[in-house]
């Protein structure tokens, strides 16, 4: 009797521990990270990648209301962020930290909850979960302008991480905004204006691609000489605003 109820016991509590097992496989974790990543293509006349790129347009209207929210905000406490200046190009390489911080300081402008802080440089290369939240220039076979990842919490929709990645294989230059829509450099991507539409990423605002909103700073495409994303339009500040942590 005692060898009986001594295996249903071990049959029951095989059976628990199947249904234990089974809920844990099912059960949602506490924190389900989710990526995203954002490629920022060149403009073309195809409105698609190189071979052919078009010179920049002064902005006729940057009041299109227009905006996408990518899935998640910044947490309340801000997002502190390091930039490997040795990656940037030679002759940056003393300069892109202050206009990198003068793009952040763009969004802050418009919405003060936006808190970046600069955590000085490093000597992180790539993009990879770590901690870290880092700019830096890299080689990017794509012929694309620049690469944002986003790490995010699926159940909060609170960014996690970030790192944002400029190509190393283009040209780039660092302009003085006061030069206009177009008078940058015509021949390199413009340091400044890049990275304020990389870092509206940032702050949870998706690409725009429509004609129409071609004025905007998240617009999708870029092109030479642009300087334009340097200033919030219209749905930029919308966006940002709508999405405040």
């Amino acid at each position: 009797m005692k060898k009986i109820l001594s295996a249903i016991i071990t049959i029951i509590l095989s059976i628990n521990a199947v249904g234990v097992a089974t809920a844990a496989e099912n059960a949602k974790p506490e924190h389900e990270l989710k990526q995203k990543v954002f490629v920022h293509w060149p403009k073309t006349k195809e409105g698609k990648r190189p071979p052919t790129t078009p010179a920049c347009q002064v902005t006729g209207s940057d009041q299109q209301n227009d905006y996408l929210w990518a899935g998640w905000k910044m947490p309340s406490s801000g997002m502190s962020y390091k930039i490997n200046v040795f990656t940037a190009p030679k002759n940056l390489k003393t300069k892109v930290s202050g206009v990198i911080q003068v793009s952040f300081q763009t969004w802050t402008n418009t919405d003060p909850k936006q808190i970046f802080n600069y955590g000085g440089t490093t000597d992180i290369r790539a993009p990879k979960y770590d901690g870290q939240n880092v700019i830096a220039w890299k080689g990017i076979e794509s012929g694309a302008i620049a690469i944002t990842y986003i790490w995010y919490w699926g159940d909060t929709g609170e960014l996690a991480e970030t790192d944002t990645m400029f190509n190393r294989n283009l040209p780039w230059s660092i302009n003085a905004p006061t030069l206009g829509d177009c008078g940058g450099n015509q021949n390199s991507y413009d340091v400044q204006n890049i990275a304020t539409h990389e870092f509206g990423h940032w702050v949870g605002l998706d690409d725009l691609y429509a004609s129409v909103d071609s004025e905007l700073t998240m617009y999708g495409y870029g092109v030479v000489g642009e300087l334009k994303k340097d200033t919030l339009g219209a749905g930029d500040i919308t966006g940002v605003l709508a999405i405040a942590p």
